[in-house]
């Protein structure tokens, strides 16, 4: 009976010995061919070169063609129309939007030329190997079309490209990185086309549920996880209306005792939810109620829709954070687009907003972007850190200083002309020394040592 054993065990131990050979084999196989596969990827569809010049950074102008294109998109979608209404974009607007887009994806190229009846597209994609950067060059041709977005052309580097397979593969690849059916729902929302001019009007059909998800979809990838649902955070909404309402939280004054609130009630929410999904929709919560007026135009639907009979009579208006009303804004804000999406579009956000002050508003300022920075700081903070040491973080606020940095010697509110001539653009040295300034303050406050 012992020499059975022995000779089950040997025979076992030789069979995973042969299993651990073949999966061995099987895996260095499937490695030569990915690097083949990239070999030849890399000297079929990449280049050298981008086959589009850099057209430097975004500038106000940008911001506010964006802003409309988005306004525009928004109001042609809105569920409760009876007929939907076309919307209509222009050449300069749509180069516009992808260069406030390419902030988002660096080193990014795009354009478009809008033609008698057709569109051409082109991108460039920087790609390192071996430490060198090659160039993945995409240039497309959309006709006009009615029922269903079509493709007459399409290249990739130096090889034309089968129009459908690459509209198809475009589909599935969205949905597989995006999920939530984002390609199927981007190629159903045209239905038309048309070009008169360098004007550009669509038919679009996109229901609440269509847009929640593809806003949900984008925000997901970014953030690297799936969204808490828009239930979660009208529990935190209803529940910071009651404590306004029943007069816990105050009407006038720091805005700190909210946001010592939220945290508060998000530590609770942790043991149920998960740490990370209970602070973004507290976060979400509290941006509803006190942060940026256009919030929602940024995140559609995903801060909740619970009905409320009787709102409180009291609201955030008066609240201020550093002394000042927009502070609070800008905080909160950044803080809530950080925990839903990643430090890149939080940041992208708050730039964009002081690029179209520079036209729309009283200008660009730093301290706004000290608030947001600060904002996206204390996200990133409190979402790395476990559940266990987060009484003691919230311990360490006792007073604003220790979440946002004091103003003094950050540059307030310039115009648009005194901005080009003191720091250029966002991409100037002297931009970007003033902005690594800001970081360091943020590293001493208390929430953070």
């Amino acid at each position: 009976m012992p020499v059975v054993s022995l000779n089950v065990a040997v025979f076992e131990d030789f069979i995973l010995v042969w299993l651990a050979a073949r999966l061995l084999r099987v895996l260095l196989t499937l490695t030569l061919v990915l690097v083949v596969s990239v070999a030849v990827l890399a000297m079929l569809f990449l280049e050298d070169q981008p086959a589009i010049a850099f057209g430097g950074p975004p500038v106000p102008e940008d911001v506010v063609e964006t802003r409309a294109f988005v306004r525009g998109v928004r109001a042609a979608i809105q569920p409760d129309q009876p007929v939907p209404e076309p919307f209509s974009t222009t050449e300069t607007q749509l180069n516009s939007v992808i260069r406030l887009g390419a902030r988002f994806v660096p080193g990014f190229r795009g354009r478009v030329a809008v033609r008698d009846g057709e569109i051409d597209g082109t991108a460039s994609v920087p790609l390192s190997f071996a430490g060198r950067t090659k160039w993945l060059n995409l240039l497309a041709t959309a006709p006009e079309f009615d029922d269903r977005l079509t493709l007459s052309a399409v290249q990739i580097g130096r090889h034309a490209v089968s129009p459908d397979l690459a509209l198809e593969a475009g589909r599935i690849g969205a949905n597989l990185i995006v999920g939530d059916g984002f390609g199927d729902s981007v190629l159903d929302a045209a239905t038309a086309m048309q070009i008169r001019g360098d004007v550009v009007s669509f038919d679009l059909e996109l229901n609440e549920m269509g847009q929640n998800g593809v806003m949900r979809g984008l925000f997901g990838t970014m953030r690297g996880s799936d969204l808490p649902g828009a239930e979660d955070v009208d529990r935190y909404y209803l529940s910071l209306l009651a404590a306004m309402d029943q007069g816990e939280l105050p009407s006038e004054g720091s805005y700190l005792p909210y946001l010592v609130f939220t945290l508060e009630a998000a530590l609770e929410g942790s043991r149920t939810e998960g740490l990370q999904n209970a602070y973004t929709s507290a976060i979400l919560a509290l941006t509803r109620v006190c942060g940026a007026r256009d919030f929602t135009l940024i995140v559609g639907g995903l801060v909740g829709d619970a009905p409320v009979a009787d709102k409180p009579e009291q609201d955030c208006s008066a609240l201020t954070l550093n002394g000042r009303i927009d502070s609070r804004r800008h905080f909160t804000t950044a803080a809530a687009l950080q925990a839903a999406s990643n430090r890149g579009f939080a940041v992208s956000v708050g730039e964009f907003k002081e690029l179209y002050d520079t036209l729309k508003s009283g200008g660009f300022d730093f301290t706004d972007l000290a608030a947001n920075n600060s904002g996206i700081r204390m996200s990133n903070t409190l979402m790395a850190a476990p559940a266990e040491d987060w009484p003691d973080l919230i311990a360490r606020i006792e007073g604003e200083n220790d979440v946002i940095v004091p103003f003094g010697g950050i540059p307030e509110i310039m115009s648009g002309d005194e901005f080009e001539q003191t720091y250029g653009d966002v991409e100037s040295p002297d931009y970007l020394a003033m902005l690594d300034r800001i970081e360091a303050r943020i590293d001493g406050l208390a929430l953070h040592r």
